[in-house]
């Protein structure tokens, strides 16, 4: 038979299986949400990973689209300090030769490159 000392030993054991129990059941719902916050962790710096290579690569994107329109400018300004020499030496030429016409036709040219 159990004196009282028994059963208050006993049932403080029974208390502390009972504490213990919650302790554990804590323990593993703890280790569960840490478990998660480091899958979200994860996933947060996958996800930031993926946007710095996006940016990246819209940034040399950008940069070679930039580079091929400096290029094109740079083609249409050859282009027309091209045609605008051409003109002048075509109109150069034409100058020369129309002097050595009648007077009516210099004055005729004169008349337009005063235009």
């Amino acid at each position: 038979m159990l004196n009282g000392c028994d059963w208050l030993m006993l049932l403080q054991m029974h208390e502390l299986d009972k504490a213990r129990r919650v302790l554990e059941t804590q323990l593993a719902e703890q280790r569960a949400q840490i478990e998660e916050l480091e899958d979200e962790v994860q996933a947060s710096e996958d996800a930031k990973l993926r946007l710095e290579v996006n940016m990246q690569a819209m940034k040399a994107q950008m940069e070679r689209d930039l580079q091929t329109k400096d290029e094109q400018n740079d083609e249409g300004k050859r282009s027309l300090v091209r045609q605008v020499h051409d003109h002048i030496c075509f109109f150069s030429h034409v100058s020369c030769f129309e002097i050595c016409c009648d007077t009516y036709m210099v004055n005729f040219i004169y008349f337009f490159s005063i235009l």
